[in-house]
């Protein structure tokens, strides 16, 4: 979405953060807001040195060199003050420090309702009203309240496969049985039931979901799905693959989990796309591999719609093939990149 908002206040602020991560319980997190435009990034608060190091090296990759930024608003979400302040402390000093570093501010320390601002030393509320207020704001544009926590996010990609699953062996034996010129209506069709739920919104039967969930391993049928994607419609298509990751049984369930990863992070929304990524099998999808380099690397989502031109997915492939990543730094990284913000004006000057 190219929605802007525009923030005013402290509050609004910490307001925003909920519906830009989609979960409302954020604990223990650094939040690294880019005022202007420019990518978000919530990170696990450090708990050791080393910890520290890798945050500092993460959170520096990312606002000065790969998406260099006029300015950053910093929120460290947690009980823990003395932990908070640090890592907000630490991670200013090294924004601020570099040649090419942004202005940094506000840098608050968020503990549930109430808020300290580090540089100007003010503290205060949350007011509920604001938060009445920005909720609304997203509701105008369309966008679902956020869930709880973040394991609601996987909680509610779990459904009822048993349904889904009738079907699936007559659909997987039908595709089999294709010949080229079958095969290639067979991704036509699915094709236009894609382009139909985009204009009507209505679920798939049964039958319908087992036939797409039957050729959706084809790579033409693959490729289909991905290139009708864009950051415009991918809100709706995430509708569609959410709902076919809860119908869908495990053993063919990993493909529709990374079209929602894709649409999850061309819609900006960087933690459910992630969530999307945990559902996958150990043998991923190269698509799997692309969406996790993406939000590693806090790729704007119009690079990848760039990237779909037939001439460049090979380096964001080979990216995901150099990548070093652990999994349980993927799991404590979101970037998102869904709305534009602008303000609150910074506490102080930041650098």
């Amino acid at each position: 979405m190219n929605n802007t908002l525009t923030i005013r206040s402290h509050d609004e602020l910490i307001a925003y953060v909920p519906h830009l991560l989609g979960f409302q319980r954020i604990e223990s997190s650094m939040v690294c807001l880019a005022i202007g435009g420019g990518p978000t990034a919530r990170l696990d608060l450090p708990d050791s040195p080393e910890a520290m190091r890798q945050f500092l090296d993460q959170m520096s990759d990312v606002y000065l060199h790969r998406h260099p930024t006029r300015r950053v608003a910093l929120i460290a979400f947690g009980e823990d003050g003395r932990a908070c302040i640090e890592a907000l402390s630490a991670l200013g000093e090294t924004l601020v420090d570099s040649d090419r570093g942004p202005n940094v501010g506000p840098m608050l320390w968020v503990n549930g309702e109430e808020w300290f601002d580090v540089l100007d030393g003010t503290s205060g509320t949350v007011n509920p009203a604001t938060r009445v207020r920005m909720a609304a704001e997203f509701a105008l544009m369309g966008q679902a309240r956020p869930v709880a926590t973040r394991e609601d996010l996987a909680a509610a990609m779990q459904g009822d496969p048993s349904a889904v699953a009738e079907h699936l062996p007559a659909a997987e034996a039908r595709v089999l049985d294709m010949d080229a010129a079958a095969l290639h209506a067979e991704v036509g069709w699915l094709g236009t039931r894609l382009d139909q739920f985009r204009s009507d919104r209505e679920y798939i039967s049964d039958v319908d979901a087992a036939r797409v969930l039957a050729v959706i391993h084809d790579s033409g049928a693959r490729n289909a799905a991905e290139t009708r994607m864009t950051r415009e419609n991918a809100p709706v298509y995430s509708e569609f693959w959410h709902d076919l990751v809860r119908r869908a049984p495990d053993e063919v369930r990993d493909t529709p989990a990374a079209m929602l990863a894709l649409s999850s992070y061309l819609e900006g929304k960087g933690a459910q796309a992630w969530v999307a990524l945990d559902q996958i099998s150990e043998a991923r999808p190269p698509l799997a591999d692309l969406v996790a380099t993406a939000l590693e690397q806090a790729i704007d989502p119009r690079e990848w719609e760039r990237a779909l031109q037939p001439e460049a997915p090979g380096s964001l492939m080979q990216q995901a093939a150099l990548r070093d990543r652990t999994p349980p730094e993927r799991r404590t990284h979101d970037d998102h990149n869904a709305h534009g913000v602008d303000g609150p004006e910074p506490s102080t000057p930041g650098r």
